[in-house]
């Protein structure tokens, strides 16, 4: 068995990184928005999101899938709800009652405000959307490349789920060891069970 050379993965990765962002800044607004919505909503319908109480989200930045949506309904459907924050090297999750409770935080992302906010301590019942710029069929996942969400997804029990756009699921995902894939994987054409 030959042995995996990490610093090819690495390149791999990069390679994969620069093009996947560049095809998602190459999608229409328009068609950007509409698969939005049918992503949402695909996400909305599924019976782990209708019977969870706590939904972990992230709040969306730039050309990323929209995740806006899924807090305003989660919140009004009643959920409680969960986004991150960096900590160091580890990801913390804090509920989060309104936008307003958010504010910018690492990489210029909105985070819940620590003196406003409550840290999660128990995931029971509770499902995770994890960020990705791209990921394969079989849930493999290529996110920006600080392992946050590996590191969470590594203890996490509950359900991960995987929001893309279709043209970005890629057979080839290259993967390391450490590396964590979604249970479930929501395009706008489909939603796909792992």
């Amino acid at each position: 068995m030959s042995k995996i050379n990490v610093k090819d993965i690495t390149t791999q990765k990069e390679n994969m990184r620069k093009a996947l962002k560049e095809a998602r800044r190459s999608i229409p607004k328009d068609k950007k928005h509409s698969a939005d919505v049918e992503i949402c909503a695909r996400f909305l319908m599924t019976e782990d999101y209708i019977n969870t109480d706590l939904v972990l989200l992230y709040s969306s930045k730039g050309d990323e899938i929209d995740t806006t949506p899924l807090i305003y309904a989660s919140l009004a459907n009643n959920k409680r709800v969960g986004l991150p924050r960096c900590n160091g090297e580890i990801l913390d999750f804090y509920y989060i009652n309104s936008m307003d409770d958010l504010t910018v935080g690492s990489f210029g992302i909105m985070e819940p405000d620590v003196k406003k906010c409550k840290r999660i301590l128990d995931f029971r019942d509770s499902i995770l959307v994890a960020p990705g710029l791209g990921f394969s069929p079989d849930g493999s996942r290529i996110g920006y490349g600080r392992g946050y969400y590996d590191r969470f997804i590594s203890h996490y029990k509950g359900k991960v789920f995987g929001l893309c756009y279709h043209s970005l699921v890629k057979l080839n995902i290259p993967v390391e060891e450490t590396d964590q894939k979604v249970n479930v994987l929501i395009t706008e054409k489909y939603t796909r069970n792992i």
